[in-house]
Protein backbone atom coordinates (compact mmCIF):
# COMPACT_ATOMS: atom_id res chain seq x y z
CA UNK A 1 0.00 0.00 0.00
CA UNK A 2 1.33 3.25 -1.03
CA UNK A 3 1.48 6.42 1.41
CA UNK A 4 -1.35 8.60 0.20
CA UNK A 5 -3.85 5.20 0.43
CA UNK A 6 -1.98 3.97 3.52
CA UNK A 7 -3.03 7.81 5.14
CA UNK A 8 -6.64 7.62 3.73
CA UNK A 9 -7.45 4.06 5.33
CA UNK A 10 -6.01 5.99 8.62
CA UNK A 11 -7.87 8.94 8.00
CA UNK A 12 -11.35 6.62 7.73
CA UNK A 13 -10.06 4.71 10.52
CA UNK A 14 -10.27 7.58 12.82
CA UNK A 15 -13.70 9.37 11.74
CA UNK A 16 -14.99 6.29 12.33
CA UNK A 17 -13.58 5.44 16.02
CA UNK A 18 -13.99 9.49 16.23
CA UNK A 19 -17.99 10.30 15.33
CA UNK A 20 -19.32 9.37 18.54
CA UNK A 21 -16.63 12.77 20.21
CA UNK A 22 -19.31 15.55 19.77
CA UNK A 23 -17.00 18.65 18.50
CA UNK A 24 -14.66 16.30 16.88
CA UNK A 25 -13.10 16.71 13.38
CA UNK A 26 -10.73 14.55 11.72
CA UNK A 27 -9.33 17.10 8.76
CA UNK A 28 -7.56 14.67 5.74
CA UNK A 29 -4.43 17.20 4.75
CA UNK A 30 -2.80 14.69 2.31
CA UNK A 31 0.14 14.31 3.91
CA UNK A 32 -0.65 15.18 7.32
CA UNK A 33 -4.09 14.12 9.36
CA UNK A 34 -5.55 16.69 11.80
CA UNK A 35 -8.11 15.97 14.51
CA UNK A 36 -9.11 18.80 16.07
CA UNK A 37 -10.65 19.27 19.41
CA UNK A 38 -11.24 22.74 19.95
CA UNK A 39 -15.41 22.01 20.15
CA UNK A 40 -14.63 19.19 22.45
CA UNK A 41 -15.54 19.30 26.00
CA UNK A 42 -12.97 19.50 27.80
CA UNK A 43 -13.68 16.54 29.58
CA UNK A 44 -13.60 14.27 26.57
CA UNK A 45 -10.07 15.83 25.69
CA UNK A 46 -8.32 12.39 27.25
CA UNK A 47 -10.92 9.85 25.80
CA UNK A 48 -10.30 11.66 22.09
CA UNK A 49 -6.58 11.00 22.52
CA UNK A 50 -7.17 7.30 23.29
CA UNK A 51 -9.50 7.10 20.82
CA UNK A 52 -6.49 8.34 17.89
CA UNK A 53 -3.71 6.26 19.97
CA UNK A 54 -5.65 2.95 19.73
CA UNK A 55 -5.96 3.60 15.86
CA UNK A 56 -1.94 4.65 15.46
CA UNK A 57 -1.08 1.17 17.07
CA UNK A 58 -1.41 -0.39 13.78
CA UNK A 59 0.93 1.82 11.68
CA UNK A 60 4.22 1.95 13.41
CA UNK A 61 5.28 4.34 10.61
CA UNK A 62 3.21 7.45 11.63
CA UNK A 63 3.76 9.38 14.74
CA UNK A 64 1.53 11.75 16.61
CA UNK A 65 2.22 15.01 17.87
CA UNK A 66 0.25 17.76 19.54
CA UNK A 67 -0.80 21.34 19.00
CA UNK A 68 -2.81 23.94 19.55
CA UNK A 69 -6.21 21.88 20.67
CA UNK A 70 -5.24 19.88 17.36
CA UNK A 71 -3.39 16.05 17.40
CA UNK A 72 -1.15 15.74 14.47
CA UNK A 73 -0.39 12.42 12.43
CA UNK A 74 2.42 12.83 10.38
CA UNK A 75 5.11 9.92 8.76
CA UNK A 76 7.90 9.28 10.93
CA UNK A 77 10.40 10.69 8.09
CA UNK A 78 12.12 13.70 8.09
CA UNK A 79 9.87 16.65 6.78
CA UNK A 80 9.57 20.17 6.93
CA UNK A 81 8.67 22.91 4.63
CA UNK A 82 12.05 23.18 3.37
CA UNK A 83 12.08 19.64 2.57
CA UNK A 84 8.50 20.08 1.15
CA UNK A 85 10.45 22.99 -1.28
CA UNK A 86 13.23 20.38 -2.22
CA UNK A 87 10.84 17.97 -3.47
CA UNK A 88 8.06 20.20 -5.57
CA UNK A 89 11.39 22.12 -7.16
CA UNK A 90 13.05 18.70 -8.35
CA UNK A 91 9.41 17.35 -9.40
CA UNK A 92 9.32 20.95 -11.21
CA UNK A 93 12.92 20.28 -12.88
CA UNK A 94 13.68 23.36 -11.18
CA UNK A 95 16.33 22.36 -8.76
Amino acid sequence: MDFVSRMLKVYQQLVEKTKSTHGALVENNKFCLSVHFRCVDEKKWSELARQVKSVLKEYPKLRLTQGRKVLEIRPTIKWDKGKALEVLLESLGEF
